[in-house]
């Protein structure tokens, strides 16, 4: 009966003891439970804020990167018309440089006939003299210089004796009993090429009294023939002046 009696007296004690311990620890439960659950909100509500930052930043990055993008895109644009502008000037400067050069070598190609610097060829006569069978019949310079006078007043282009070219500078005179032109030897028969319109050079020549009547009456051969295809070289020798300059 006793040992009853002290069992239940135990067991009331320990019924006590949980009770009174059973409060402080729900308590403390709780409040552990309470400030998890708000670090956990706090830190989604952190995250779900950065997250929110982030898409500001990235926006306000997009909308740098756009600005600079329209900045190089205008910056591009000008040199492209700056470039279209020299183009176009180049292109305009090109067709007036052309035309310009165009004339410059046509100006050049007549001086160099004028100057007897560059092979020809075209329609013309040939006259060919040779000696007469008499001592008073060879053929002089003074002879070979009046056929060439009176080509270039009958309107010849380009004028050679024996395949040397006639310049305004060339030298035709006679050397002991050889005649020189451009200071090289020629020796008859001479054959005189004239590039021009070919039927008045003729007409020139054979005119009654003219140079080819004259030639005969000393008794120098003449020969003439109208050709469509004459060729005369340039003239090879040097171009230079040692005392003449240009006025100024």
């Amino acid at each position: 009966m006793e040992e009853e009696v002290k069992k239940e007296k135990k067991t009331n004690k320990f019924k006590a003891f949980l009770i009174k311990n059973s409060i402080p620890a729900y308590i403390a439960i709780g409040i552990s439970a309470f400030l998890l659950a708000s670090m956990i909100s706090a830190q989604v509500t952190t995250m779900s804020k950065s997250e929110e930052v982030l898409k500001g930043i990235r926006q306000d990055e997009l909308a740098d990167t756009l600005v600079s993008l329209q900045r190089d895109y205008d910056e591009l644009k000008e040199k492209y018309n700056e470039s279209q502008e020299i183009v176009e000037e180049y292109q305009t400067s090109s067709a007036t440089n052309n035309t310009l050069i165009g004339s410059m070598k046509s100006q050049i190609d007549t001086l160099s006939l004028l100057a007897g610097t560059t092979d020809v060829k075209g329609e013309g006569i040939i006259i060919t003299l040779y000696d007469g069978t008499s001592s008073n019949s060879l053929v002089h310079d003074s002879d070979v210089l009046t056929v060439i006078n009176e080509l270039r007043v009958a309107g010849a282009e380009a004028i050679s004796v024996n395949e040397q070219r006639i310049i305004t500078t060339s030298a035709v005179r006679c050397v002991g009993s050889v005649i020189q032109v451009n200071y090289q030897k020629v020796a008859a028969p001479f054959e005189i090429k004239a590039i021009g319109n070919a039927q008045y050079l003729e007409s020139a020549m054979t005119i009654k009294n003219g140079v080819v009547d004259v030639l005969n009456g000393y008794g120098i051969k003449v020969t003439l023939s109208r050709e469509s295809n004459i060729e005369i070289p340039k003239y090879d020798g040097a171009l230079s002046f040692n005392f003449a300059k240009q006025g100024e």
